[in-house]
């Protein structure tokens, strides 16, 4: 047994009361009663009971909302709570829990089924004797009616705050935008809650991380809010030894000022981590001035819209590699042939209706079947990622790079003319001939390409189809004429 206890009982119904009390007070416990919801609530306050037994049906105020209100103060959160009721339902049941009671009962129960569960919840006092005895020093004795009335109507204002705000980020989960354009949602929604400054997100697999800029501010608190962010993710299973790899993201550059702090303000950092399938994905971080405004509201808000903003960043990261599968080559990493015969529809459409000029260089890896059967089908992949990624550095980043079709490669080149496309080809040849491929069976393997260009417009182009036969044209030229060599068709 758990000892006599001082029992609060919360019913209307003076035969339920009578039958009650009196097996309480037979097992030696002190009983109180209140006749209705908000008498409840008052007495629970003034008189703080080791044990509340609340009905659902009472005039005045519901059990749930007494319930509610008394769990959500930090003076009573910790008062075990017993709900009994005459409905049976399954979903009064589901709510009688939801707010936050301890114990469902319903009327008609065996008087020991009802004592069982009293001196369950009484037994577990050592949990919160000290929360317990702190709220009994604080309590006040002159509560009134009023009072209750204006605390359940500030737990209704937050709690229809707190929805609304739920609402606003629940619904980014489904949207089908980039991670950029999902990530400035997000930020943009956090901006109408809170006053900050920048925020970053690291997602720690990809080792990437995003800066979001909400106010005008310097290059230096940008950086350390980027310095910030990483650094809180170590704690989250980061290394952090390989920071150097990171990529650094910024949204909204635009309001990045090159200044100098005149006096530099004082940040404060609040954060969260990201946690998906019992993992942590990323961590969220908001810089703001170091004000209480900011210490008080930014950690409570990010703290309720957790779960929606780890579901908003993993959909995010689930469509992107989507639509990247959908226009990539899954093994060069590169545009696939499809997405880039729409990037080429779309520069060929805008060259015509502008007059503008682009290049294309058609580019093929030299002796590549006779480097497949002499050294296997798994080198000549690593030679194709190896080739991806060393072209990718030779060219700009609006320069569309493709996988066209086996060992062959596609290169568009926007706003160059023939002869700064040839200077590219050229450039490209020179790295690939002059970069160490990895070995094979302890042997250095020399890789060469060939490479034919040309450039729209031209007078004897009349579609798309002729630019593309053009360069095949001249990349066949430089095969004929030994390989590893540019040639091109005006």
């Amino acid at each position: 047994m758990a000892g006599k206890r001082h029992v609060l009982l919360a019913d209307d119904n003076k035969l339920v009361v009578k039958v009650t009390s009196s097996i309480l007070e037979q097992a030696g416990h002190k009983v109180d009663v209140a006749w209705d919801g908000l008498e409840a609530a008052v007495k629970a306050f003034s008189l703080m009971p080791d044990l509340l037994i609340l009905d659902i049906e009472m005039p005045k105020i519901k059990g749930y909302q007494v319930c509610r209100l008394l769990k959500e103060d930090p003076l009573t959160s910790w008062l075990p709570i017993i709900m009994l009721t005459g409905r049976e339902h399954q979903s009064d049941m589901f709510w009688g829990i939801k707010t936050g009671a301890d114990a469902y009962i319903t009327k008609g129960f065996r008087p020991e089924h009802l004592l069982e569960k009293v001196e369950e919840l009484l037994s577990k006092e050592g949990e919160y004797r000290e929360q317990k005895e702190l709220s009994r020093k604080r309590r006040r004795k002159d509560i009134t009616d009023a009072y209750i009335i204006d605390k359940i109507t500030d737990l209704l204002d937050r709690k229809l705050f707190e929805t609304t705000i739920l609402n606003d980020f629940a619904s980014l989960s489904g949207s089908m935008q980039d991670f950029t354009e999902t990530l400035a949602s997000v930020f943009e929604n956090l901006d109408r809650i809170f006053d900050y400054l920048a925020g970053g997100l690291f997602l720690l697999e990809e080792k990437e991380l995003y800066l979001y800029v909400n106010r005008s501010i310097s290059s230096d608190l940008l950086d350390e809010t980027a310095e910030e962010t990483l650094r809180t993710a170590t704690g989250y299973a980061w290394s952090g030894e390989d920071s150097s790899l990171v990529e650094r993201t910024v949204i909204k550059e635009g309001a990045v000022e090159e200044r100098e702090e005149e006096s530099r303000p004082e940040l404060a950092f609040v954060h969260i981590p990201l946690t998906s399938h019992n993992k942590v994905i990323g961590v969220l971080l908001v810089a703001g001035p170091a004000t209480p405004a900011f210490r008080r509201d930014a950690p409570s808000i990010l703290n309720l819209v957790r779960n929606e903003l780890t579901m908003i960043v993993d959909n995010a990261r689930l469509y992107e590699e989507a639509k990247r599968m959908a226009i990539t080559d899954g093994l060069t990493r590169i545009y696939n042939h499809r997405f880039f015969q729409e990037l080429f529809e779309k520069e060929y459409k805008r060259a015509v209706r502008y007059n503008t000029t682009f290049s294309l260089i058609m580019m093929d890896i030299d002796f590549f079947k006779r480097l497949n059967d002499t050294h296997g089908h798994l080198y000549g992949d690593e030679i194709l990622r190896e080739m991806a990624a060393l072209v990718r550095g030779c060219l700009r980043t609006m320069d569309v790079l493709a996988r066209y079709g086996g060992e062959e490669f596609a290169i568009l080149l926007p706003e160059t003319d023939l002869e700064d496309a040839v200077l590219t080809a050229e450039r490209i040849r020179m790295a690939v001939s002059n970069h160490d491929f990895p070995l094979s069976r302890g042997k250095r393997v020399t890789v060469t390409v060939s490479q034919g260009v040309t450039s729209f417009p031209a007078p004897d182009i009349k579609e798309r189809s002729d630019i593309v036969a053009k360069a095949d044209a001249a990349l066949y030229e430089a095969k004929e004429a030994g390989r590893n060599c540019v040639r091109f068709r005006a």
